[in-house]
Protein backbone atom coordinates (compact mmCIF):
# COMPACT_ATOMS: atom_id res chain seq x y z
CA UNK A 1 0.00 0.00 0.00
CA UNK A 2 1.39 3.32 -1.35
CA UNK A 3 1.87 6.41 1.22
CA UNK A 4 -1.22 8.34 -0.49
CA UNK A 5 -3.33 5.22 0.43
CA UNK A 6 -2.58 4.94 3.81
CA UNK A 7 -3.29 9.14 4.37
CA UNK A 8 -6.67 8.55 2.39
CA UNK A 9 -7.58 5.19 5.22
CA UNK A 10 -6.27 7.12 8.24
CA UNK A 11 -8.63 8.16 11.01
CA UNK A 12 -8.72 11.95 11.67
CA UNK A 13 -8.53 11.12 15.91
CA UNK A 14 -5.32 9.41 15.01
CA UNK A 15 -1.65 10.25 15.19
CA UNK A 16 0.07 11.52 11.97
CA UNK A 17 3.57 12.93 10.99
CA UNK A 18 4.40 16.35 10.14
CA UNK A 19 5.11 15.27 6.62
CA UNK A 20 1.82 13.20 6.40
CA UNK A 21 0.19 16.38 8.02
CA UNK A 22 1.65 18.64 4.75
CA UNK A 23 0.12 15.94 2.33
CA UNK A 24 -3.05 15.55 3.69
CA UNK A 25 -3.94 19.12 4.74
CA UNK A 26 -2.39 20.60 1.77
CA UNK A 27 -5.07 22.74 0.97
CA UNK A 28 -5.29 24.92 4.33
CA UNK A 29 -1.80 25.85 4.07
CA UNK A 30 -2.62 27.50 0.40
CA UNK A 31 -1.70 31.28 0.15
CA UNK A 32 -4.35 33.82 -1.09
CA UNK A 33 -2.21 36.10 -3.73
CA UNK A 34 -2.90 39.62 -4.34
CA UNK A 35 -1.16 39.40 -7.88
CA UNK A 36 0.79 42.60 -6.65
CA UNK A 37 3.88 41.83 -6.61
CA UNK A 38 5.00 43.83 -3.47
CA UNK A 39 2.47 42.85 -1.38
CA UNK A 40 2.87 39.10 -1.87
CA UNK A 41 6.61 39.48 -1.27
CA UNK A 42 5.59 41.66 1.62
CA UNK A 43 3.26 38.78 3.40
CA UNK A 44 5.85 36.03 1.90
CA UNK A 45 3.22 34.95 -1.00
CA UNK A 46 -0.09 36.20 -0.20
CA UNK A 47 -2.72 35.79 3.11
CA UNK A 48 -3.55 32.27 5.00
CA UNK A 49 -6.13 30.39 3.95
CA UNK A 50 -6.92 29.87 7.86
CA UNK A 51 -7.31 32.34 10.80
CA UNK A 52 -8.30 35.71 10.57
CA UNK A 53 -6.36 38.65 8.65
CA UNK A 54 -6.61 42.01 9.62
CA UNK A 55 -6.02 45.01 7.23
CA UNK A 56 -6.51 48.02 9.50
CA UNK A 57 -6.01 51.94 8.56
CA UNK A 58 -7.25 55.44 8.61
CA UNK A 59 -10.16 56.82 6.44
CA UNK A 60 -8.98 57.04 3.00
CA UNK A 61 -6.09 54.61 3.12
CA UNK A 62 -7.08 51.90 0.81
CA UNK A 63 -8.68 49.01 2.94
CA UNK A 64 -12.13 48.59 1.07
CA UNK A 65 -9.93 49.21 -2.10
CA UNK A 66 -7.84 46.07 -1.02
CA UNK A 67 -10.69 44.25 0.09
CA UNK A 68 -12.85 44.82 -3.34
CA UNK A 69 -9.47 44.01 -5.24
CA UNK A 70 -9.13 40.64 -3.12
CA UNK A 71 -12.65 40.13 -3.66
CA UNK A 72 -11.88 40.07 -7.17
CA UNK A 73 -8.61 38.27 -7.07
CA UNK A 74 -9.95 34.95 -4.62
CA UNK A 75 -12.01 34.26 -7.82
CA UNK A 76 -8.55 33.28 -10.04
CA UNK A 77 -6.59 31.62 -7.44
CA UNK A 78 -5.86 27.81 -8.40
CA UNK A 79 -7.11 25.18 -6.59
CA UNK A 80 -6.40 22.07 -8.11
CA UNK A 81 -9.53 20.84 -10.27
CA UNK A 82 -12.52 22.55 -7.91
CA UNK A 83 -14.32 25.25 -9.71
CA UNK A 84 -14.17 28.49 -9.35
CA UNK A 85 -15.15 29.87 -5.63
CA UNK A 86 -17.18 32.98 -4.49
CA UNK A 87 -16.75 35.48 -1.93
CA UNK A 88 -18.85 36.68 0.88
CA UNK A 89 -18.58 40.43 1.50
CA UNK A 90 -20.30 41.46 5.16
CA UNK A 91 -20.45 45.35 4.69
CA UNK A 92 -21.06 47.01 7.94
CA UNK A 93 -19.78 50.82 7.82
CA UNK A 94 -21.45 52.30 4.21
CA UNK A 95 -23.40 50.78 1.41
CA UNK A 96 -21.65 48.25 -0.42
CA UNK A 97 -19.52 49.71 -3.59
CA UNK A 98 -21.61 48.74 -6.53
CA UNK A 99 -20.12 51.26 -9.13
CA UNK A 100 -16.59 50.98 -7.41
CA UNK A 101 -16.62 47.17 -7.86
CA UNK A 102 -18.22 46.97 -11.55
CA UNK A 103 -15.53 49.63 -12.15
CA UNK A 104 -12.33 47.54 -11.38
CA UNK A 105 -14.17 44.47 -12.67
CA UNK A 106 -14.14 46.29 -16.08
CA UNK A 107 -10.72 46.89 -15.42
CA UNK A 108 -9.44 43.61 -14.27
CA UNK A 109 -10.71 41.74 -17.29
CA UNK A 110 -8.35 43.27 -19.83
CA UNK A 111 -5.45 42.40 -17.51
CA UNK A 112 -3.97 39.43 -19.21
CA UNK A 113 -0.93 39.10 -16.43
CA UNK A 114 -3.40 38.37 -13.78
CA UNK A 115 -6.74 36.84 -15.04
CA UNK A 116 -7.41 33.45 -16.03
CA UNK A 117 -10.81 32.83 -16.12
CA UNK A 118 -12.89 32.39 -18.96
CA UNK A 119 -13.45 35.62 -21.34
CA UNK A 120 -17.68 36.05 -19.95
CA UNK A 121 -16.69 35.23 -16.80
CA UNK A 122 -18.53 37.62 -14.02
CA UNK A 123 -16.94 38.29 -10.76
CA UNK A 124 -19.65 40.33 -9.49
CA UNK A 125 -21.98 37.57 -10.41
CA UNK A 126 -20.02 35.59 -7.22
CA UNK A 127 -19.77 38.03 -4.77
CA UNK A 128 -22.65 37.82 -1.82
CA UNK A 129 -22.99 40.90 -0.02
CA UNK A 130 -25.02 41.20 3.24
CA UNK A 131 -25.19 44.27 5.46
CA UNK A 132 -24.88 44.09 8.91
CA UNK A 133 -25.05 46.61 11.71
CA UNK A 134 -24.48 45.30 15.25
CA UNK A 135 -22.44 42.22 16.95
CA UNK A 136 -25.73 40.23 17.55
CA UNK A 137 -26.83 40.51 13.51
CA UNK A 138 -22.74 39.37 12.93
CA UNK A 139 -23.19 36.58 15.17
CA UNK A 140 -26.59 35.34 13.65
CA UNK A 141 -25.46 35.44 10.67
CA UNK A 142 -22.27 33.23 10.96
CA UNK A 143 -23.95 30.81 12.79
CA UNK A 144 -27.31 30.93 10.75
CA UNK A 145 -27.31 32.13 7.56
CA UNK A 146 -24.02 31.59 6.08
CA UNK A 147 -23.56 28.01 6.77
CA UNK A 148 -26.67 27.47 4.44
CA UNK A 149 -25.03 29.74 1.96
CA UNK A 150 -21.77 27.88 2.06
CA UNK A 151 -24.00 24.73 1.33
CA UNK A 152 -24.59 25.34 -2.22
CA UNK A 153 -22.28 28.32 -2.70
CA UNK A 154 -18.58 27.49 -2.22
CA UNK A 155 -16.23 30.64 -1.22
CA UNK A 156 -12.90 31.40 -1.51
CA UNK A 157 -13.08 34.61 0.61
CA UNK A 158 -15.06 35.97 3.36
CA UNK A 159 -14.58 39.93 4.32
CA UNK A 160 -16.02 41.67 6.77
CA UNK A 161 -15.94 45.99 6.44
CA UNK A 162 -15.43 46.76 9.17
CA UNK A 163 -15.37 44.60 12.44
CA UNK A 164 -14.93 48.59 14.66
CA UNK A 165 -18.43 49.40 12.93
CA UNK A 166 -20.33 46.35 14.40
CA UNK A 167 -19.09 47.60 17.94
CA UNK A 168 -18.86 51.51 17.72
CA UNK A 169 -21.91 51.59 20.18
CA UNK A 170 -20.76 48.77 22.35
CA UNK A 171 -19.61 50.21 26.23
CA UNK A 172 -19.80 47.53 28.06
CA UNK A 173 -15.61 45.80 26.90
CA UNK A 174 -16.57 42.64 28.36
CA UNK A 175 -19.14 42.01 26.77
CA UNK A 176 -17.77 42.86 23.26
CA UNK A 177 -14.96 40.84 24.45
CA UNK A 178 -16.83 37.70 24.87
CA UNK A 179 -18.50 38.73 21.33
CA UNK A 180 -15.13 38.78 20.06
CA UNK A 181 -14.28 35.29 20.95
CA UNK A 182 -17.68 34.08 19.54
CA UNK A 183 -17.25 35.79 16.22
CA UNK A 184 -13.75 34.50 15.74
CA UNK A 185 -15.06 30.62 16.95
CA UNK A 186 -17.85 30.93 14.20
CA UNK A 187 -15.04 32.16 11.84
CA UNK A 188 -12.96 29.42 12.94
CA UNK A 189 -15.52 26.91 12.46
CA UNK A 190 -16.38 27.93 9.18
CA UNK A 191 -13.12 27.46 7.71
CA UNK A 192 -12.51 24.09 8.87
CA UNK A 193 -16.17 22.96 7.46
CA UNK A 194 -15.70 24.66 3.92
CA UNK A 195 -12.30 26.17 3.05
CA UNK A 196 -11.85 29.79 2.94
CA UNK A 197 -10.19 33.28 4.15
CA UNK A 198 -11.22 35.41 6.09
CA UNK A 199 -9.81 39.03 6.01
CA UNK A 200 -11.65 42.12 8.38
CA UNK A 201 -11.11 45.81 7.79
CA UNK A 202 -10.75 47.87 10.56
CA UNK A 203 -10.66 51.69 11.98
CA UNK A 204 -7.34 52.98 13.68
CA UNK A 205 -7.29 55.42 16.76
CA UNK A 206 -3.98 57.61 18.39
CA UNK A 207 -2.67 56.94 21.59
CA UNK A 208 -0.50 59.27 23.33
CA UNK A 209 2.70 57.55 25.31
CA UNK A 210 1.68 57.95 28.88
CA UNK A 211 5.48 58.06 29.58
CA UNK A 212 6.10 61.59 27.76
CA UNK A 213 3.11 63.02 26.51
CA UNK A 214 4.45 63.97 23.11
CA UNK A 215 4.45 61.02 21.25
CA UNK A 216 1.58 59.92 19.25
CA UNK A 217 0.63 56.73 17.79
CA UNK A 218 -1.67 55.34 15.53
CA UNK A 219 -2.90 52.10 16.02
CA UNK A 220 -5.55 49.58 15.29
CA UNK A 221 -9.22 49.60 17.18
CA UNK A 222 -10.42 47.66 19.39
CA UNK A 223 -7.69 46.79 21.98
CA UNK A 224 -5.87 43.50 23.22
CA UNK A 225 -9.30 41.67 23.45
CA UNK A 226 -9.36 41.44 19.54
CA UNK A 227 -5.93 41.89 18.89
CA UNK A 228 -5.09 38.29 20.67
CA UNK A 229 -7.56 37.03 18.07
CA UNK A 230 -5.70 38.30 15.01
CA UNK A 231 -3.44 35.83 13.21
CA UNK A 232 -2.02 38.35 10.63
CA UNK A 233 -2.36 42.12 11.21
CA UNK A 234 -1.39 44.78 8.27
CA UNK A 235 -1.82 48.23 8.74
CA UNK A 236 -2.39 50.56 5.67
CA UNK A 237 -1.58 54.66 5.51
CA UNK A 238 -1.28 57.16 2.73
CA UNK A 239 1.61 58.90 1.90
CA UNK A 240 1.01 63.28 2.19
CA UNK A 241 1.94 64.87 -0.58
CA UNK A 242 1.90 61.88 -2.85
CA UNK A 243 -1.17 58.75 -4.52
CA UNK A 244 1.02 56.09 -2.71
CA UNK A 245 -0.01 53.96 0.24
CA UNK A 246 2.26 52.60 2.56
CA UNK A 247 1.04 49.13 3.88
CA UNK A 248 3.18 47.70 6.90
CA UNK A 249 3.01 43.58 8.17
CA UNK A 250 3.04 44.29 11.82
CA UNK A 251 2.82 40.60 12.37
CA UNK A 252 2.50 37.06 10.72
CA UNK A 253 3.61 33.53 11.81
CA UNK A 254 5.37 33.45 8.54
CA UNK A 255 6.43 36.53 7.20
CA UNK A 256 8.85 39.09 9.19
CA UNK A 257 7.37 42.49 10.05
CA UNK A 258 7.85 44.83 6.79
CA UNK A 259 6.54 47.43 4.69
CA UNK A 260 5.98 48.24 0.95
CA UNK A 261 3.92 50.86 -0.94
CA UNK A 262 1.08 50.46 -3.96
CA UNK A 263 -1.29 52.97 -5.15
CA UNK A 264 -5.11 52.56 -5.78
CA UNK A 265 -5.90 52.59 -9.94
CA UNK A 266 -8.87 52.45 -12.35
CA UNK A 267 -8.17 48.61 -11.85
CA UNK A 268 -7.90 47.98 -8.40
CA UNK A 269 -4.43 47.87 -6.33
CA UNK A 270 -1.03 48.29 -8.19
CA UNK A 271 2.76 48.12 -7.13
CA UNK A 272 4.31 51.91 -6.77
CA UNK A 273 6.34 51.38 -9.39
CA UNK A 274 4.15 50.55 -12.02
CA UNK A 275 3.02 53.17 -14.60
CA UNK A 276 -0.78 54.88 -13.54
Amino acid sequence: MNEENKLEIRKPESFITAKQSIKLYRQRWRRLKFHVASLDRLTGGGLHSRGIVEIAGDAGSGKTQLALHLALVAQVQPIDDMPRRGVVYIITEHPFPSRRITQMEKAFKKNARILSAPEKFNFTDNIFVEHLHSPTALEQCLSDRLPVLLENNPIELLIIDSVAAVYGDEQNYVDRAQSFRRVVHALHLLQERFDFAVVCTNQVRSVVDEMTLDEERVVPALGLAWASLVHTRIQLSRVIGNHERTCRLLFSPTAPPGQCEFVITEAGISDATEPL
